[in-house]
């Protein structure tokens, strides 16, 4: 009886690295790792400058981009020029991926004024 013990048990060890790998494999990313942090600014009115209320999400962004990837999505203008901004801050181009998503406009309040959300971007790191 003994003998049979020492075999469930030596068994038992034996098997324990495997089931440890499993477990690493099993909550193992596969493809990208996904995004730790997202944000929303909005570019200024008539304009392509990024504001200054959004330059720390900027700064942020260009730091994360040095270690892994960032997504920016909006209008292709606005978009881009967030990655231009990003760009200046020291971000690596490889690590930024601009998707263009064209917004729909919403409509306008009966007193004919703009509205933020279509100047949105949104910046995933």
């Amino acid at each position: 009886m003994q003998k049979i013990t020492i075999a469930i048990v030596l068994g038992g060890l034996a098997l324990m690295p495997l089931s440890a790998m499993s477990q690493d494999l099993a909550s193992a990313t596969y493809g990208k790792p996904m995004a730790k942090s997202e944000h929303i600014l909005f570019m200024e009115k008539g304009s392509m400058r990024v504001p200054d209320s959004a330059m720390e999400t900027i700064r942020s962004a260009a730091n994360a981009a040095k270690s892994s990837p960032v997504l920016i999505e909006g209008r292709p203008e606005y978009a881009n020029a967030v990655k231009q901004e990003m760009l200046s801050q020291g971000a690596p181009a490889a690590s930024i991926t601009v998707r263009p998503a064209p917004v729909q406009p919403l409509a306008r309040a009966g007193d004919g004024v703009s509205v933020s959300a279509d100047r949105g971007v949104a910046i995933r790191f």
